[in-house]
């Protein structure tokens, strides 16, 4: 044993003197795959940076193009790649598909990234991928809009009224200290409130200060070329040019049948089951006005109101409207269209005020837009309106009196267009 302890060492010393170039064989064979594997996380390394920065751009290029509610969808597809490449901060090519719908949009991109070190072992590229979807949120359309940049009281609660719109936002443009006011007892309920200023009052939730406006959503819009009189005698229903002092409006009574067209001399609505028939009807000249305990439909009809033309709903007042889904005006129930400032003079806001009185009784689908005008929603009595989907964007608003107004977004419901406008949440990343 001693003997062969002794042989052993002197083995050891014999190998241990030896240069032979030994430690130089062992060291390339271990060696190159060492400089490989380290090789190969440095290209594991750059395929993710690369992936990173795809999957911001997706994600920026799917929120970004979900939102505009104008484009179809070649146009929405082609946003979507202006936006990814104008986001995109790689320096390897990307190669995009997309699907475009209406409120959802999905994205996924994917790339070939150079290797480095794996082309020793034939892997020349590194291919990574990844997406993004996108959807507008329903939760977030803005069903009250105040337009007014800087007034005080720009939307206000008072009197005994009641609002709840648990499902949809209230947005205040005005960035007075007192641009959203409450009133009431009950505080107002609304998915949020936001405003450019300050609120006084109490409100379900807290409301949200210094919000960004929101633009108005149909600014770019065109209002219709006012085409000939329709002759009041010839439509179904006709009273009489009804007289209000100095004041004349053509006048329908119990069982009239309105076509659409150019109603010249406003438009008073005197008695019950008058249907109005699908089209776009342009009221100038005089106001509009449902009288008291008059009632009317209307399916697919928007009211264009020329001239700084006022709405009145009068107490006891039932107006059921659907707005048109298709068209220009795919939407909208009443259209106020601003009138053409005169050269020179700056136009006094809001240029009128159309008043609801009968709270429950206007029963609309779609939207009441009145954008330089103040719109007062009244009632002496709390009668809810049951609409599935309804928007009121004006210059201004108030509640008042006893109304209960409840206010609905489920357009798919109400078989019209997703409401406008959306608020700054309105789209969120589902992938």
């Amino acid at each position: 044993m001693l003997a062969l302890e002794k042989k052993l060492k002197h083995l050891g010393r014999k190998f241990n003197r030896d240069t032979g170039g030994h430690i130089a064989v062992i060291t390339a064979l271990v060696g190159l795959p060492l400089v490989l594997l380290a090789g190969g996380g440095l290209d594991m390394n750059r395929a993710v940076s690369k992936k990173t920065a795809i999957s911001a751009a997706l994600d920026t290029a799917a929120l970004a193009s979900v939102i505009p509610d104008n484009l179809t969808v070649a146009e929405r597809e082609a946003f979507a790649q202006e936006t990814f490449d104008n986001n995109y901060l790689g320096d390897v090519p990307v190669t995009l598909q997309i699907n475009a719908a209406r409120e959802r949009v999905e994205m996924i991109g994917t790339a070939h990234v150079p290797t480095l070190f794996g082309g020793v072992v034939g892997v020349d590229t590194l291919s990574v991928s990844d997406s993004a979807a996108a959807v507008l949120t329903k939760s977030d359309v803005v069903c009250v809009l105040a337009l007014d940049p800087a007034g005080d009281r720009a939307i206000e609660f008072k009197d005994q009224a009641t609002y709840n719109s648990p499902a949809c936002s209230v947005q205040v443009n005005s960035t007075s200290n007192i641009a959203l006011v409450s009133d009431v007892v009950t505080p107002p309920v609304a998915k949020t409130f936001c405003v450019g200023g300050i609120s006084r009052g109490q409100f379900a939730p807290y409301v949200k200060h210094a919000c960004s406006p929101i633009a108005d959503p149909y600014a770019h819009l065109t209002p219709p070329n006012d085409g000939w009189c329709i002759p009041p005698e010839l439509v179904s229903g006709y009273l009489s040019v009804f007289e209000s002092g100095s004041a004349t409006e053509d006048t329908f009574g119990n069982n009239a049948v309105l076509i659409p067209g150019t109603y010249c001399k406003g438009l008073k609505i005197k008695g019950v089951n008058v249907t109005f028939l699908p089209g776009t009807y342009i009221i100038k000249g005089k106001d509009m006005e449902f009288s008291k305990d008059s009632q009317a439909t209307g399916n697919d009809v928007t009211f264009v109101l020329k001239d700084d033309v006022k709405l009145a709903v009068r107490t006891g007042a039932q107006v059921d409207f659907k707005a048109p889904n298709t068209g220009i005006y795919a939407g909208l129930v009443f259209y106020q269209a601003p009138s053409t400032p005169k050269v020179g003079k700056k136009p006094k806001l809001p240029t009128a005020i159309s008043t609801i009185e009968s709270g429950g009784g206007l029963n609309i689908t779609g939207t009441a837009y009145f954008p330089t005008q103040e719109l007062v929603i009244t009632s002496d009595s709390p009668v809810v309106s049951q609409s599935p989907a309804t928007s009121f964007i004006a210059y201004r608003l108030s509640f008042g009196g006893k109304s209960n107004t409840q206010v609905h977004v489920d357009h798919e419901a109400g078989g019209i267009p997703p409401l406008l406008p959306r608020s700054d949440e309105g789209a969120r990343l589902v992938e």
